[in-house]
């Protein structure tokens, strides 16, 4: 009975195989690679390197001296007008005092002579009406015989003599004013001269803005620019508030997409991971070329409009800037790969997922990115061949596996 049983399963064994062998089999397809058409937002963006710049004020006293303050330190934001370090000025304070003092007492003493000649003049000009009315009456009398002509003499010689004391009087009060201005002229041109000295004494902020550096040390002295300054004439430096700015290097090949106004996502080397947001302010006037023999690069000028920027930013460091140049909100989006060029025309290899055959699908390509095309002309979930081989044909059957999915036969 054993035996039996035994013929009879290798008999089934050796069946089942024959019929594997001699039944027909399905055609397993060309194995390609596939990707599907996906809708989504589309955005197309151009890359640029470059580095942070901004307008940065070299402060410097205008005048030499000892530094008696220094009121700043690297990296504190300032004001508009704000007293960053000021130069000894014991001197000049005293010689202010004294030239100050010296202007109240000629203004006083020009106060004085002018009462004093009002005074005299208003006297002498009484005493001349009074000769001049008796000798009316005088010449009046001689006439009818009243008076002797030596009063009448006597009388126009006091007239004379006043007149001539009146002409003195007027001749040394010019005198003594002239002289009296001339001396307050000098030392009011001293006032003014000291009163700059202080001023320049004051080393203000002429904008608002951020200490990148302070090159002044108190009791040291420090010559004026004009008089022996050098690269390591000491300084303040301050970086204008708002200056902050990227001046990228922009390919030739990607100029015709960059426009002012256009989103830039910026990323310091400096600061991995924390990307800022700026925007196209204006490109440059004109190219260079890019090393021996290379192609030409355009400036780029980008404006930070990240509140973190003053922060993170400093004049000098490297940056990444990737310009949106195009930005569709709902697009039909391809991979690159997926794309066939013939003729001037483009078309894609389109699998059919119930006869898994594959045909030629024209389409209309509307952008590129780095990855993708923005198309017309499919619907959205098509599975199209990527990097479709020279020797697909129209309506061949294919075998391709989904992401997630197991190969299709």
């Amino acid at each position: 009975m054993k035996r039996w049983i035994w013929i009879g399963l290798v008999a089934l064994s050796l069946g089942l195989t024959l019929f594997g062998l001699l039944r027909p089999r399905a055609e397993q397809g060309l194995a390609v690679t596939v990707a599907r058409a996906e809708q989504g937002e589309f955005v197309r963006e151009v890359r640029a390197n470059g580095a942070v710049e901004a307008r940065v004020y070299t402060l410097t006293f205008p005048r030499p001296g000892r530094v008696a303050e220094v009121r700043v330190k690297e990296g504190q934001t300032v004001q508009a007008g704000q007293v960053l370090a000021v130069l000894e000025t014991t001197s000049e304070q005293a010689q202010l005092r004294s030239v100050r003092e010296a202007i109240l007492a000629l203004q006083t003493r020009a106060q004085a002579a002018l009462a004093d000649y009002q005074s005299n003049r208003t006297r002498l000009q009484n005493q001349l009406a009074e000769v001049r009315r008796n000798l009316r009456i005088a010449e009046e009398l001689l006439r009818v015989g009243g008076v002797a002509r030596s009063e009448v003499e006597r009388l126009e010689r006091q007239e004379a003599d006043l007149l001539a004391q009146l002409a003195s009087l007027d001749q040394a009060h010019t005198s003594t004013q002239r002289d009296l201005r001339a001396q307050l002229q000098a030392r009011q041109t001293e006032l003014a001269t000291l009163e700059r000295t202080l001023a320049q004494s004051s080393l203000r902020a002429p904008v608002a803005g951020t200490i990148s550096s302070v090159g002044y040390l108190v009791g040291v002295e420090t010559t004026a620019p004009s008089t022996g300054a050098t690269l390591s004439t000491p300084s303040i430096r301050l970086v204008e508030a708002g200056s902050l700015r990227v001046q990228a290097r922009l390919s030739e090949a990607d100029v015709p997409w960059v426009r002012p106004g256009q989103p830039v996502r910026l990323e310091l080397d400096a600061a991995p991971g924390q990307p800022l947001v700026g925007k196209v302010d204006r490109l440059g006037v004109q190219a260079e070329v890019a090393g021996s023999g290379g192609s030409a690069v355009l400036p780029v000028f980008i404006r930070f409009l990240d509140e973190k920027a003053e922060a993170l930013a400093r004049p000098g460091l490297t940056v990444t800037a990737r310009i949106t140049t195009l930005r569709l909100p709902s697009a039909l989006k391809v991979p690159l790969e997926t794309l066939v060029e013939d003729g001037g025309k483009t078309f894609v290899w389109q699998v059919d997922e119930t006869t898994r055959t594959v045909r030629k699908q024209p389409i209309v390509v509307r952008a590129r990115n780095l990855t993708h095309a923005a198309v017309e002309g499919l619907a959205p979930g098509s599975i199209l061949v990527s990097l479709p081989p020279d020797t697909l044909k129209e309506g061949q059957k294919v075998s391709y596996r989904l992401p997630g999915q197991e190969a299709r036969p």
